[in-house]
């Protein structure tokens, strides 16, 4: 019933016209392990704060914007490295700009982030920048949680020794790590699962440079993958796969050792996985949508119903308590206020 009930709403709210991942807010990790970067010196009206092993940056004037993200970036920093087996962080830049162009300007000149992001990451020298607004479209960004999807790719790079690895592996961790999309993640993975439109995994890295459609799914299919391990083996699993990768071993051989599988024998337990939890998703084509929408038509006008209802019945016992109690005087002198 629940998955039903999950169903439900995901269709509801898909032809209500939600995009799937949209617009990806952030880049992807720079890892530049070859070129030398140089890092801009922080603007004189910027402040730095020490949040543990995070030196922040920020416009003074903006503290209110970034309030939230302030008050979470230490304790999430911790987060995130924790299942890398990192109890300890090394010093990591953090710099919180207004927008693309302070973004941008900030950001080392030798390899700027692309015209899309309004995060990026510099695993190599330890840096990473947010913008409080998106560059296309000028929306405010989620701040606090696209500084927690660049933070654990700074980890990552820490705990691994910036070891190469699968772009659908780091940005999956990344994703799944900050919470991001998780409804339209699930959309994603429904819609591609019942068109057979996941990636084997050994191919799912070129789907990022594949139409807006292929980029989606697979950011959703790296974070499904991602937590699927997750439940599979608990996070102590990703703390041996760094420890492998930093010391030497080829990603597949790291695999391996930390979750007693070959590649090709993990990714059928998750697509045996994979069928189980998307069984229903026949119900998005065909004529089961006319009944699914149906369903959900009539849940939202019971759920309408009841609020209603609720609503009446909270008066009628404020009136009725009114009825009994026994009348107030209220006085009030000009200039001043009391009962």
């Amino acid at each position: 019933m629940s998955r039903l009930v999950a169903w439900l709403f995901a269709l509801a709210l898909s032809l209500a016209g939600l995009p799937a991942l949209a617009q990806h807010a952030h880049d992807d990790a720079l890892a530049a392990r070859d070129v030398a970067l140089s890092i801009p010196a922080v603007p004189a009206d910027y402040a730095t704060v020490q949040l543990g092993p995070l030196a922040v940056s920020y416009p003074r004037a903006m503290r209110p914007v970034f309030a939230d993200a302030l008050g979470r970036a230490e304790r999430d920093a911790r987060a995130v490295g924790a299942p890398m087996g990192m109890t300890e962080l090394p010093r990591l830049s953090v710099r919180l700009v207004p927008d693309d162009a302070a973004l941008r300007a900030l950001s080392p000149p030798e390899m700027p982030p692309p015209r899309y992001a309004s995060g990026v990451a510099y695993p190599s020298i330890g840096l990473t920048l947010v913008s409080a607004r998106a560059p296309v479209t000028g929306d405010a960004t989620r701040v606090a949680q696209v500084l927690r999807h660049e933070l654990s790719h700074l980890a990552w790079g820490v705990a691994t020794a910036q070891a190469a690895g699968p772009r659908w592996f780091t940005e999956g961790l990344a994703v799944e790590q900050s919470g991001e999309h998780s409804f339209e993640r699930f959309q994603s993975m429904a819609q591609a699962s019942f068109s057979r439109g996941l990636a084997p995994w050994a191919q799912l890295d070129t789907r990022f440079a594949g139409s807006a459609e292929q980029v989606d799914v697979a950011y959703a299919q790296g974070a499904d993958i991602v937590a699927w391990l997750l439940r599979r083996d608990g996070p102590g699993r990703f703390a041996v796969l760094a420890e492998r990768l930093r010391d030497g071993d080829a990603f597949a051989e790291a695999m391996r050792t930390a979750f007693g599988a070959s590649l090709a024998g993990l990714e059928e337990e998750w697509r045996a996985d994979i069928r189980s939890r998307f069984a229903l998703a026949p119900l998005w084509a065909g004529s089961g949508v006319v009944t699914v929408v149906f369903l959900a038509m009539m849940g939202a006008a019971a759920l309408r119903r009841w609020r209603r209802s609720a609503k009446t019945r909270a008066r009628w016992a404020a009136e009725e308590r009114a009825r009994r109690q026994p009348p107030r005087w209220v006085v009030v002198t000009p200039g001043m206020r009391g009962e």
